[in-house]
């Protein structure tokens, strides 16, 4: 089983401004998948260089790491077919994403740049925005915890921070 900690907006200039349970996470994964606006070159290069990180460009980034890094990026772990992107034409519908992710030939396309968790089935694909651990928008900070074993995928949101209360899926308030 392979551990992915994917992670998208996280807007800092070095890797200790980053929250200590995003940190925590990142330590025990196989293999750590950033978004797009990392912001710093330098906390781009300490990612780089304490995890295995698969990642791309996202617009707010600085030009060091927009020259080193794609716009869009594939790959298959454990025989599931990965894509990472920063930002798509969407507003609050996620088709164009879904059909990039069929363009792409991915069984999940990860992106950023809305800075909230989105998780959602279309045509077929999974698509996943971690949203920010830093700067969430209309959302708690957070990241998503991807598990995959012989193309069986668990995907969890995880809360970086403290919450106060916020609506889950089985409909129950909680603090």
């Amino acid at each position: 089983m392979k551990k992915i900690i994917a992670v998208a907006d996280t807007h800092v200039r070095r890797l200790e401004e980053l929250p200590r349970e995003l940190i925590e996470l990142m330590d025990v994964a196989d293999l750590v998948i950033h978004a797009g606006d990392f912001t710093g070159y330098e906390v781009y290069c300490e990612m780089r260089d304490k995890y295995n990180l698969k990642a791309v460009r996202g617009n707010l980034d600085d030009e060091k790491v927009k020259k080193e890094l794609p716009d869009e990026l594939t790959f298959t772990v454990e025989g599931v077919r990965f894509g990472v992107t920063h930002k798509g034409n969407y507003v609050d519908q996620f088709y164009d994403l879904g059909y990039k992710a069929m363009e792409m030939d991915v069984d999940i396309l990860i992106f950023g740049h809305i800075h909230r968790f989105v998780i959602e089935n279309t045509s077929g694909r999974v698509i996943i925005s971690p949203g920010s651990p830093t700067m969430p928008r209309f959302s708690v900070s957070s990241c998503a915890e991807i598990n995959v074993e012989n193309k069986r995928i668990d995907i969890e949101l995880k809360f970086i921070g403290k919450i106060g209360c916020c609506w889950v899926s089985d409909q129950r308030w909680f603090r």
